[in-house]
């Protein structure tokens, strides 16, 4: 489901496999599940969800609770490749404004 990467030091690069258009209860668990290992303090996880154009309730739940996880962890977690639709949605993992630009971060 995920492929991860090391991409440097303390540097990690997800991307999802296949050509999903929607992130649901099973898909979020998958990505939380193989995530978690390398959730170490002082690290930087990216995950591209390109292609992604809507998240369901359940997977939504799942995702913040994997941002619950990484901040315990003291890690950071920024999404990549980000649909417009998805904008508000994913910036409402972290409780922050939105920003302008196609990129995350979860702290």
């Amino acid at each position: 489901m995920v492929t991860i990467k090391k991409t440097g030091e303390g540097y990690y690069l997800a991307t999802l496999a296949g050509n999903k258009t929607e992130l649901g209860r099973n898909e979020c668990h998958l990505i939380k599940r193989e995530l978690s290992p390398i959730i170490k303090p002082h690290r930087e996880i990216t995950l591209d969800i390109k292609g992604v154009k809507s998240i369901d309730t359940g997977g939504y739940k799942i995702l913040r609770e994997f941002n619950t996880l990484v901040v315990s962890r003291r890690c950071r977690f920024r999404f990549i490749n980000i649909d417009p639709t998805l904008t508000h949605k994913i910036s409402g993992l972290n409780g922050r404004r939105v920003p302008e630009q196609s990129e995350f971060d979860l702290i």
